[in-house]
């Protein structure tokens, strides 16, 4: 059996329809309102101020200059994390948990699944750095250039396979309760088993969407708010960055809780087949 496209998207919708209450609940406490107060205190100017008013940037000055904001905001770089974190833990909670918890459980039963989410999103990075570091960065180092050349095209692919294949890991840590992140992870590298490339098509569908609906909302709020001028086109800039962050963390929890649940249904007995 194979992943279906139009059931991941029609259950997906009708998870938010029944639950939309309580998500937007969590979405506005726990990520647009954060993302709404670090946008307006650590807003783009703040960029444009460490790079020295320079036209064209180099790579190396734009580098030095996010090195310096993020070693005087990585506080507020860290809170947004947690706490858009602990968000999507607690909506997969409410989506997917048969005791259908109140918000208040839901946020407290993710705060306990939290230290899992860290470590298996830190094992995540270390799984698709460490392909980088050997096909690239070691040749590289060593002067084989056209060795490094050749693995650097295999990355992108490589990365792509590897977020698809552990795409399930918050749902199966916030769904599923498993607080081994290694476990979760191989978890989701078996529930996508035989379904890798289909869902990789139905995640690519989905952002081009999303880009372009995004492209045709920011620019007509953009247009409203500039007529207010500087200030008023600063802080419409920041709320609606919030609102897209709370709206996208929605969306996204619910996509992958209806892939979760499409997947365990298909894993029933297992007849998936190795991607």
């Amino acid at each position: 059996m194979k992943f279906d496209f139009d059931k991941g998207w029609s259950e997906a919708v009708a998870m938010i329809r029944s639950n939309f209450g309580l998500l937007a609940t969590i979405a506005g406490v726990l990520v647009f309102l954060p993302a709404t107060f670090a946008a307006i205190i650590f807003p783009s100017a703040s960029l444009e101020a460490s790079l020295g008013g320079s036209a064209e940037p180099s790579m190396e000055m734009l580098q030095a200059a996010l090195i310096t904001l993020f070693a005087e905001y990585w506080w507020l770089v860290l809170g947004v994390f947690l706490l858009t974190s602990l968000a999507q833990l607690a909506m997969f909670a409410l989506l997917r948990r048969r005791a259908s918890p109140t918000v208040g459980e839901a946020i407290g039963a993710a705060a306990g699944l939290l230290p899992s989410f860290i470590a298996a999103q830190v094992l995540q990075i270390i799984a698709i750095l460490m392909p980088f570091f050997v096909l690239v960065s070691l040749p590289a180092a060593a002067g084989m250039g056209g060795i490094a050349a050749v693995g650097s095209l295999f990355m992108l692919p490589l990365i792509f396979y590897l977020t698809v294949k552990f795409s399930l890991t918050t749902a199966v840590i916030g769904v599923e309760g498993e607080r081994n992140p290694v476990s979760a992870l191989q978890r989701s590298w078996h529930l996508t088993k035989g379904n890798s490339f289909r869902l990789f098509g139905f995640y690519l569908l989905l952002a081009v969407a999303a880009f372009v609906l995004f492209l045709l909302t920011s620019w007509a709020v953009s247009l409203i708010f500039a007529l207010g001028g500087d200030q008023v086109e600063s802080f419409g800039a920041a709320l609606f960055g919030g609102a897209l962050d709370g709206l996208g963390a929605v969306l996204s929890v619910s996509v992958l809780a209806s892939v979760h649940a499409q997947m365990t249904r298909l894993k029933t007995p297992d007849r998936g087949q190795e991607a």
